[in-house]
């Protein structure tokens, strides 16, 4: 991304603190980034034709609420920058057990993952996936989480469809070893999946509506 319209996210977050909305007139955003008001408007213009923010004008000011393009992009330079400067990156996530569809068995049991789960992972997962509701106060760590590179599974194709690919991360669930996985290009969700070479819900014998801890790590 060029970087003018980078540090116009980075300053729009300031600005709108533990949220994701400010509102600031052109003058203001200007002062803020160094550039003229022409510039700064400019910038919005632009990063709200890009889908990185929405905006929509109140009396002289606009209101500026950054998309998850933007936020993504935030928690990536952060955990790019955690990588070069060679930091320990392990992060608790707490949640709620919740029962799927039962897609994750489908899912799981395509050779073109289980493949790859075999030679990246080391593991042959067990066929579905165990599924926690995330508590609200764990939001910012997933969200950096499902920002950082992971361990990527390819999609592929077979006859009679295309299936995504995938990042995983390592993580441990009382001393249970197991990897949190993420379709790429999907829109943020609270709802994190979870699989093994156990089948977690029999050996930890969890139930619907226990609480679980999860402790990941993102190195690798």
């Amino acid at each position: 991304m060029d970087y003018n319209l980078y540090n116009t996210i980075k300053v729009l977050k300031k600005l709108a603190g533990s949220g994701n909305t400010s509102y600031v007139s052109s003058g203001e955003l200007a002062r803020d980034l160094g550039v003229s008001q022409q510039t700064a408007s400019r910038f919005i213009i632009e990063l709200n034709e890009k889908k990185y923010i929405e905006r929509t004008l109140q009396n002289r000011k606009q209101k500026i609420t950054l998309l998850e393009p933007s936020i993504d992009l935030l928690y990536s330079e952060l955990n790019q920058l955690n990588s070069i400067l060679e930091m320990h990156q392990e992060f608790n996530l707490k949640g709620e057990i919740k029962s799927g569809m039962g897609e994750g068995k489908y899912y799981i049991s395509q050779e073109g993952y289980m493949a790859q789960f075999r030679e990246k992972l080391g593991i042959s997962p067990y066929p579905g996936t165990l599924n926690i509701k995330i508590y609200p106060e764990y939001e910012n760590i997933l969200r950096r989480i499902r920002s950082a590179e992971g361990i990527h599974i390819y999609g592929f194709k077979d006859k009679e469809r295309t299936f995504g690919g995938v990042k995983c991360f390592s993580g441990r669930i009382d001393g249970t070893n197991a990897w949190l996985i993420f379709p790429e290009r999907s829109s943020y969700t609270d709802i994190v999946e979870i699989i093994s070479d156990k089948f977690l819900r029999n050996d930890l014998k969890l139930q619907d509506g226990d609480e679980l801890n999860v402790r990941v790590t993102l190195d690798h």
